[in-house]
Parts: C-alpha cells; sequence; structure tokens
C-alpha cells in the first residue's frame, strides 16, 4: 500500500488518453480526502472506468471508497471516497427523477435531450426505461435544474410523476449463430449479418467497446458473458457457448435487448 502519491507509477497501465483524464481526476480526489479528512465523490463512471478507479483506489490504506448508482443492477455508479476510520457515511449525491413515458422514448431520446441542456454525460447515470415511465439518475447537484428544464423529450413535452422505482426485468432477443472463431469481428459480423470486412472497418474506426472498452482490434478473442457494444447498431450480449457444430464450429448464444 502507498502512503504518498507517486501519480505517474498509478497511471502506468491506463493507455487510453481519456480514462487517463478520469484517472488523474480520482488521484486529486484521493489527495483531497487524506489531505481534509473529508467525504467526497466522482461523477459517474462506466463499469471499465470503476475498474481502472478501483485499480489505484485499492493501493492506499487510509482510504476506504463505495461504488453507488442508486440500485443493485445499475449500469454507471459514483464512488464515494473517504478517510478509513469512518465505517459509516452519507449517500446523498445521487438523485431520481420519474416521468410519465406516453411516447415510447428510446434511450437515445432522454439522454439527447439531456445533453441539448448542456448537461455534461458525466453529471447521468441510469437512464431505466419500464412500461409507462422512465427514470433518470443524476447527480444530486443537478435534480432541481432538471426538474426545472427538462420539458421535452424529441417533439413531445414531458412532465415528472411521483412513481417509486423498481428494477423493470430486462427482456432480450436471443439468436443462436455458427462462428469460426471467437474473434470479435467475426461474432459482430454474424451478430448484425454484415461482412466481415465490415465488421472490420466498423472496429477500426473505434466504433466498439467490449466490457465498456474501446476496441479497434478485429482479432480480440472474446468469451461468454461479455459485452459488446457498436455505434450506431447498439448492443450484444455473448451469452454462452451451446457447443460445437460437425464442422468443428462454435455454436454460441447472443442477446439483443429488446
Amino acid at each position: 500500500m502507498v502512503s504518498t502519491i507517486d501519480r505517474n507509477s498509478l497511471l502506468l497501465h491506463i493507455h487510453d488518453e481519456s480514462k487517463i483524464i478520469i484517472a488523474k481526476r480520482l488521484i486529486d480526489k484521493i489527495e483531497i480526502v487524506i489531505k481534509n479528512h473529508i467525504i467526497v465523490s466522482t461523477d459517474f463512471l462506466d463499469p471499465y472506468e470503476i475498474r481502472i478507479a478501483e485499480s489505484i483506489l485499492n493501493k492506499f490504506d487510509t482510504i476506504n471508497y463505495k461504488i453507488d448508482g442508486g440500485y443493485i443492477n445499475c449500469e454507471r455508479s459514483i464512488i464515494y471516497i473517504y478517510p478509513s476510520y469512518l465505517h459509516e457515511i452519507k449517500e446523498d449525491e445521487i438523485s431520481l427523477l420519474s416521468y410519465k413515458n406516453d411516447n415510447n422514448y428510446t434511450h437515445r431520446d432522454i439522454l439527447g435531450s439531456l445533453i441539448g441542456l448542456k448537461i455534461e454525460r458525466k453529471k447521468i447515470g441510469d437512464i431505466v426505461l419500464d412500461d409507462d415511465c422512465f427514470f433518470i439518475f443524476i447527480k444530486s447537484e443537478l435534480h432541481d435544474f432538471v426538474k426545472t428544464n427538462l420539458e421535452k423529450v424529441s417533439k413531445y413535452n414531458i412532465y415528472c410523476i411521483d412513481k417509486e422505482f423498481q428494477e423493470p426485468k430486462k427482456e432480450y432477443i436471443e439468436k443462436k449463430v455458427i462462428v469460426s472463431s471467437l474473434r470479435l469481428d467475426v461474432i459482430i459480423s454474424n451478430a448484425l449479418n454484415i461482412s466481415r470486412a465490415n465488421s472490420n472497418d466498423i472496429v477500426k474506426s473505434k466504433a466498439v467497446k467490449v466490457n465498456f472498452k474501446t476496441e479497434d482490434k478485429g482479432s480480440v478473442m472474446l468469451n461468454p458473458k461479455d459485452i459488446i457494444s457498436v455505434r450506431k447498431f447498439g448492443r450484444i450480449y455473448f451469452d454462452e457457448i451451446i457447443g460445437k457444430s460437425k464442422k468443428d464450429k462454435y455454436i454460441i448464444n447472443l442477446k439483443f435487448p429488446k
């Protein structure tokens, strides 16, 4: 465990410039906690950024941390960082807003409306769609601003409702495919019914993330439970390997969110 902060050594394992910026902000917060003995929190981080943050936080024995996104199976979370001698902390940095969903808004519609209010993505947590409403998890500092100013999604008026959050059951469309290998470009090609060359071009353009990490090599091998995000196409969940075909190819099951 380290007691003094050597920034360079803490950043050695991070190669993505955008993630280095996030890691530097995290180290700034760690310094504040160590020097001032106070509780601080990060902005919302995706699961890959959380993994990077934990790899740094775990090197310090004078601080503790807690990850929270507002509900159990959240995707985006904030991290509370506090002195190790504190056993309980007040978790009040996340607010929840609920709205009626009368027009089948998509996640992209709602996020676009929030970004249109000049709200930074890092201030926005999960956006959860239910049958007739949607929920927005957001940094508490922006609660009143969003409640006052988020009046439209797409071209339709929206309004806040008072509804208790219950995590909806996730539903998927499943697709069984036969692939020659578990390479990223092969699985994307079969999942999206596009050519291998087109799949490779998409990957090389840095439009693909694997487990929330940008991946630009089609040759990367995937494993069951990996999450693939393809810009403009959406998400693909590599569910499982079912078996092998007579020609010794992989039979795999993929899931697509409804």
